[in-house]
């Protein structure tokens, strides 16, 4: 009789452990030091590059030469980004670019760059 209690007891427990285990929130969220945005420079100035998210290379030949107004009208996602060594980084370069700290939504949104590493 012992021993089925205490195997009872046992099965209680262990129930109860796996029930708080499984009701527990485990959610993994992104950091902000692993925001990435890939894309096309459009502009380089000294400090600072104008980069265009999500576009193919098809897509860049085409807003190239294009304003600002006339990129928004398109929904071309825009990023102005501030990076200290500009001098490597041209215009029609393929890039991945790591966002240091948050983005602020402005229009365009603007970041700082903690590496950008060009892809082409």
């Amino acid at each position: 009789m012992k021993l089925l209690r205490y195997f009872c007891i046992i099965l209680i427990l262990l129930s109860f452990i796996l029930l708080i285990t499984g009701c527990t929130e485990n959610r993994t969220t992104p950091k902000e030091d692993d925001l990435k945005i890939e894309g096309y420079i459009l502009e380089v100035d000294e400090g600072k590059i104008l980069v265009a998210e999500g576009i193919t290379s098809e897509q860049y030949e085409t807003i190239i030469d294009k304003t600002l107004q006339e990129l928004d009208k398109e929904r071309i996602s825009l990023f102005y980004l501030s990076y200290e060594d500009t001098s490597s980084l041209r215009k029609g370069y393929k890039v991945d670019v790591w966002i240091d700290g948050g983005i602020n939504e402005s229009n365009p949104a603007q970041a700082g760059a903690k590496k950008i590493e060009v892809i082409e």
